[in-house]
């Protein structure tokens, strides 16, 4: 009687055990799927972070900060085109990121109207999430002040598909961000 009950308590063990076991795998295996870079296609893609990115492209804000006061603007308003550069930085990125987790692929340009940088970003150019992993200069603000967004541009979107492509010395039309400035409202 008392090997039984042995036996019973080990055999009762073993299950819980196995059953424990059998709920971490698949939670773990959910996990794995949710942070998966391989597509249906069965085409793995590295996705680099846009922060990351932006962190080794784009100044540092405290050389924003210094360019801004050596062209005379008084210290309040650079301090509100810095918040305006951070901003808009920030904005971009989590469009960035939403799209990553939505898997949409294409963004094209919000320029606001009478920007100088509607000529070279105009409606219908869009950039793909590879390009702007590879060229992090695509992704805006380009300068203080500017306002141009990044938006997702679906497959379905009607319009004219216009890829934004590099020019003969193989730059993109991106303005040096000390070379325009705009002052923010």
């Amino acid at each position: 009687m008392t090997y039984a009950l042995i036996f019973g308590a080990a055999l009762l063990v073993l299950v819980a055990l196995f059953v424990a076991g059998l709920y971490i795998a698949l939670q773990r295996r959910s996990q794995d799927e949710q942070t998966s870079q391989i597509h249906n296609s069965g085409v793995y893609r590295v996705r680099n972070n846009p922060r990351d990115a932006i962190r080794l492209n784009k100044p540092a804000d405290r050389e924003v900060h210094a360019h801004l006061l050596s062209r005379n603007l008084p210290p309040a308003k650079a301090d509100a085109m810095l918040e305006l550069w951070n901003r808009q930085i920030e904005e971009n990125l989590k469009t960035i990121e939403e799209c990553d987790f939505q898997e949409i692929r294409t963004f094209h340009y919000e320029v606001p109207a009478g920007d100088p940088l509607g000529e070279k970003f105009y409606a219908g150019v869009y950039v793909t999430r590879d390009q702007l992993s590879v060229h992090p200069e695509l992704i805006p603000p380009f300068r203080p002040g500017c306002r141009v967004m990044l938006r997702a541009r679906n497959a379905w979107d009607a319009g004219d598909w216009r890829p934004m492509l590099p020019g003969q010395d193989g730059r993109y039309p991106t303005p040096d961000w000390r070379d325009i400035l705009v002052q923010a409202d």
